[in-house]
């Protein structure tokens, strides 16, 4: 299951809202009072904002929210008031009280809400979530507030915002709960539910679980594991920062990471592998991104530098060659990028699209990978807990995170970092000429695309055994000269995906992802049904990486380019045949109720393309794919029965062009 984490959603929006801030403004703390009715949907607040400034300062305030007063140092004064934007005039002096009062009504949340990414103001008496970039409360874009907050919910909603718990207490069928920031914030997220709260005491920590009915039976595992990960990364960083943690589940269907608490959806907490994968990777953000803030003016550095300390460093330790996978894994993603989506590491935001994912999770991860191989790990390890010492509770870009590296490892990294956060694309290393004599092995390694500085990894297996190697390049073309103590069998270049680097066509098989992510991918429904297109199309709108482009199954003009194909088995069986397209694997025939694989075709132009087949017994065994087929873009191939995948897997790859047998 693809199960990013995205963080702090607020950090993203005063980003893009940053022009906007009044230079006036020094500091804001809001003293506000809340009851909030989710089975009603109804908010209704009061916010005494403290503010450090003088002059006329726009409030954000979402446009579904009806003020009822505001006031100034105690005087009522008229709203000026412009879709999402409150103006209000503080007047001479360099300090003041707010006084904004309003109430709203707010979205309907349905399970259905989140599966494109959280809807900004949503309720229901299952569950509520309250984004922090929607506006639900008064926020000067840019600058960021301290806050208490006193709510009140009618019996058993309790609600939680970050922060460090004063007080609660349920009485006369009321639930009240005040949290107080403990780092100022550019806004504030809400959640909501019928919550069974469970605490336990680690340390000077409070762990909590807000789980909904049903759930209880799992508090114990996961306090069990937030308390290993705190112990983990305070070995590893340093000191835990916040004074809790808690785990929240709700009826969305996504992983949200923020200040001292992570959201969870109902369905993804049940599954066995979320306590061992991506709970680590919300607790470690609270270090990366919410301990540790980034320049998002220069790039977002966190969430790859949390895939690798957390996902990646997972799989490693739990069997030997998962990092290899991991990284050979990244690498086919890339491939699957079309080169017109690629983009410098130092321009990645967040994930917006599986394409960011690729850039700003898997390519940064990686790069932390190689400068780790590259100043070695022990100064890599001092440098990460210099850097948490230096810059907790502040920001910090790439050129800090250089600098740090750069004094622990006593190297000059300038090179390391412009070629890789600077620069957009990957090493293309290409192996030639080849010449052998009694003691040496001599070969080119050259770099046809614009070059780059790099340690390669070379492996020469002889009839006495492996060694290793490591060759510096740096130009478009290096000659390596290796000593031989025996006969070559074989020579291989970056033999476990070390380097970042664009793979060969053998050694990145066809996978889902390649068609997904094509922007110029045009899908057909191969079928006459017209409630199975239906189908058909809310399936692609959710496994393409942008808009479907739909063409008509009867027409006539040559196909070209990425194709997704999806219908009923015989009508899709019929379809490839007549269009001269490769024809469903032997392996996968007549297995299961749906069938999704990965393939290449050459058009009439002789472009080798993407194809992506998804074909289904029926319209009910295609429904059945909506979930879970988005989810697996790294697959070659997939059997399902129903909902449940029953084999997968990705096509067998050769060594490819990096690799030599010798004879």
């Amino acid at each position: 299951m693809n199960f990013p984490a995205v963080f702090s959603t607020a950090l993203l929006m005063i980003w893009l809202f940053a022009d906007f801030a009044q230079a006036g403004i020094n500091t804001i703390d809001h003293q506000m009072t809340l009851r909030f009715d989710p089975g009603a949907r109804a908010l209704e607040v009061r916010d005494r904002l403290h503010i450090q400034g003088t002059g006329k300062v726009d409030f954000r305030l979402a446009a579904s929210m009806v003020i009822t007063g505001v006031k100034v140092d105690e005087r009522k004064i008229a709203q000026i008031r412009h879709g999402n934007i409150l103006r209000v005039d503080l007047g001479e002096g360099s300090s003041h009280v707010v006084d904004i009062e309003y109430k709203g009504l707010l979205s309907r949340m349905t399970e259905r809400s989140g599966e494109s990414g959280p809807a900004p103001l949503m309720a229901s008496k299952n569950g509520s979530y309250l984004d922090s970039g929607s506006g639900w409360h008064p926020m000067v874009p840019g600058i960021a507030a301290t806050y208490q907050l006193t709510m009140t919910l009618p019996a058993p909603q309790k609600a939680i915002v970050p922060g460090r718990l004063i007080k609660e207490e349920t009485t006369a069928g009321q639930y009240r709960a005040v949290f107080k920031s403990e780092v100022p914030s550019e806004g504030i997220v809400l959640i909501a539910g019928p919550f069974s709260v469970e605490e336990r005491r680690h340390g000077e920590i409070v762990l909590r679980t807000y789980f909904a009915p049903g759930l209880e039976n799992l508090s114990a595992g996961y306090l069990d594991s937030t308390a290993n990960y705190i112990d983990h990364y305070t070995r590893l960083i340093g000191d835990y920062p916040f004074s809790s943690f808690s785990i929240v589940s709700g009826p969305l269907p996504v992983g949200l990471g923020f200040v001292g608490m992570t959201y969870i959806g109902e369905r993804v907490l049940r599954l066995p592998f979320i306590r061992f994968t991506s709970l680590g990777h919300e607790v470690l953000h609270n270090w990366w991104g919410n301990g540790v803030r980034v320049d998002y003016k220069n790039g977002n550095w966190a969430e790859g530098l949390t895939t690798f300390m957390a996902d990646y460093a997972f799989s490693e330790k739990r069997e030997q060659d998962k990092g290899k996978q991991m990284r050979t894994g990244w690498l086919r993603d890339y491939a699957a990028l079309p080169p017109r989506r690629d983009h410098a590491v130092r321009s990645f935001i967040s994930r917006r699209h599986d394409a960011a994912q690729i850039i700003g999770y898997n390519k940064v991860a990686f790069i932390f990978h190689m400068l780790e191989r590259t100043i070695g790990k022990q100064s890599f390890s001092q440098g990460i807990r210099d850097f948490w010492t230096r810059y907790k509770f502040n920001t910090a870009g790439w050129a800090e995170i250089q600098a740090i590296f750069e004094q622990t490892s006593g190297q000059n990294l300038s090179a390391f970092f412009a070629q890789w956060i600077d620069r957009s694309g990957a090493a293309r290393i290409v192996l030639s000429d080849i010449i052998q004599s009694v003691d040496r092995i001599s070969f080119t390694l050259s770099q046809p695309d614009l070059p780059y500085s790099l340690e390669v990894p070379i492996r020469l297996q002889t009839t006495k055994g492996e060694e290793m190697f490591q060759a510096g390049i740096d130009g478009e073309a290096s000659r390596v000269e290796l000593p031989l103590s025996a006969r070559p069998l074989s020579i291989t270049v970056d033999p476990d995906f070390d380097i970042f680097r664009r793979l060969g066509a053998s050694e990145a098989p066809p996978i889902l992802r390649d068609t997904t992510l094509n922007t110029d991918t045009t899908v057909v429904f191969a079928g006459s049904n017209p409630d199975m297109e239906q189908t058909a199309r809310q399936l692609a709108g959710k496994m393409l990486d942008g808009p479907a482009h739909f063409a008509d199954y009867s027409m006539t003009a040559p196909l070209q380019g990425p194709l997704l194909i999806i219908g009923p088995t015989e009508t899709v069986t019929q379809f490839l045949h007549e269009r001269n397209l490769p024809s469903t694997p032997k392996t996968l025939l007549g297995r299961g109720s749906a069938r999704a694989w990965a393939w290449r075709w050459t058009d009439s132009n002789g472009m080798v393309n993407p194809l992506l087949v998804v074909e289904a017994a029926d319209n009910k065994a295609l429904q059945s794919l909506l979930r879970p087929l988005p989810h697996y873009g790294r697959r070659g191939y997939l059997i399902f029965n129903g909902a449940n995948v029953i084999d997968d897997g990705v096509w067998p790859s050769s060594s490819g062009p990096l690799a030599v047998t010798f004879d």
